[in-house]
């Protein structure tokens, strides 16, 4: 998969602030620059507000400030690259090099979620920290992204198959998958930083979700390193078999959650 389809080339910038607050209003201003929003002071007033529930520093250098708004209806991502690190208070304490700033419609929130927890992902492995402890240049920066994307986004077909009885998982709503997501990318940063901090937030996300899919969640991930998979070209990208029109329909209208029939892997249109 191609990164464009979750963030243009033209989208990643070099950052000049040398503060959070500043940095995160340089990219809103770029945002509305690229004529993508109007009125960037209230959708930089509701990302700072976001930002003060929750401090989005994520760890590895990648923080990850976001709004959902109805105001817009498509999913709007821009990376700034700090050539001087910024003072994040980031959940390991290091300082931010890389701010990925989304905004983004309630429609959107799956496409959201898998794009950070790819994202997390590529910034956890350690044969990358090379170059990203550098300061690449925007170009350069897409261009590595776009290969680890493309290499995450193939490796989810390298999992051994799994078969289930989707059936179990009818009548859950499909915002149970994302907030599914988000629970899965929780738990790969707990698996790096073994905070109490963060396994107390997962504790309070598995409460809001149906018991059943937390059990499908655990059975999958027993099977693989990645339950998700994306619907491209009306395959899946878990094991490339082909989805049938009915069910690609109940992806699209978020008609509850949708498995692969062949590898049981959760579906998601982006």
């Amino acid at each position: 998969m191609n990164l464009e389809k979750f963030i243009p080339k033209k989208n990643i910038i070099m950052l000049t602030s040398r503060e959070k607050q500043h940095a995160l209003k340089e990219l809103v201003t770029e945002i509305q620059n690229l004529g993508l929003i109007k009125n960037k002071d209230r959708y930089y007033a509701q990302i700072v507000h976001r930002e003060s529930l929750e401090n989005t520093g994520i760890g590895n250098g990648l923080a990850i400030p976001h709004a959902r708004t109805e105001s817009v209806q498509s999913f709007i991502s821009v990376i700034g690259i700090c050539e001087n690190p910024i003072d994040y208070q980031s959940m390991d304490n290091k300082p931010v090099k890389y701010i990925m700033l989304s905004i983004f419609p309630t429609a959107k929130s799956t496409k959201y979620l898998y794009f950070i927890g790819m994202m997390a992902r590529i910034f956890n492995i350690k044969d990358n920290e090379k170059f990203l402890s550098g300061v690449p240049s925007p170009d350069e920066l897409f261009h590595f992204l776009n290969e680890q994307c493309t290499q995450y986004f193939n490796s989810l077909s390298k999992q051994g198959s799994f078969s289930d009885k989707k059936g179990e998982l009818a009548g859950i709503p499909s915002s149970d998958l994302d907030l599914m997501i988000r629970l899965d990318r929780l738990y790969n940063l707990y698996d790096e930083l073994n905070s109490p901090a963060l396994m107390q937030k997962i504790q309070e996300l598995k409460k809001l979700i149906d018991n059943r899919l937390l059990t499908y969640y655990e059975r999958m991930i027993k099977k693989k390193n990645n339950p998700f998979a994306v619907v491209e070209k009306n395959n899946c990208t878990g094991c490339h078999m082909g989805i049938p029109p009915v069910n690609i329909k109940k992806i699209h209208d978020r008609d509850g959650i949708q498995v692969c029939t062949y590898c049981g892997r959760f579906l998601i249109m982006l």
